[in-house]
């Protein structure tokens, strides 16, 4: 459980954690980017992209070759996640001149705003994520 300030909002320490968790499923899903959509080929060199409304988590081609946007949220996604990908959308869009671009908004869920929001953009995808533990012993 997180600690929570007066009002709902996080802790400066529940944003670290959160930030530390998307940066450790960006890194996971560069390595296991296939398990997301066969074909993808990751085009940002292992870097975030930078673009004039933020910084894409990953910046990937699909088999057709249409740009994809990839944004990770590391709780429950809403409908700020969503105008957040449609910007940086937007932006590859115009400096790629014109060029076909899609997004894939990944989360652990998604509010109900979200899902309303993205049912009227058909580029745009919304995917959940989880996380499975495998253990093993280990001898001594």
């Amino acid at each position: 459980m997180t600690d929570r300030i007066p009002g709902g909002q996080p802790t400066e320490e529940d944003l670290g954690q959160r930030f530390g968790l998307e940066r450790d499923l960006q890194a996971t899903l560069r390595k296991k980017i296939n398990e997301l959509e066969d074909g993808l080929l990751i085009i940002d060199e292992g870097a975030e992209r930078s673009v004039d409304s933020g910084f894409i988590d990953i910046t990937a081609k699909d088999v057709d070759g249409i740009i994809v946007v990839i944004e990770l949220k590391a709780g429950v996604a809403g409908q700020r996640a969503v105008a957040q990908i449609l910007s940086y959308m937007g932006d590859v869009f115009a400096e790629e001149e014109n060029r076909k671009v899609r997004g894939i908004l990944i989360a652990s869920d998604f509010d109900s705003k979200a899902k309303a929001a993205a049912k009227v953009i058909p580029t745009l995808t919304l995917r959940r994520y989880s996380v499975q533990f495998h253990f093993s012993d280990v001898l001594a």
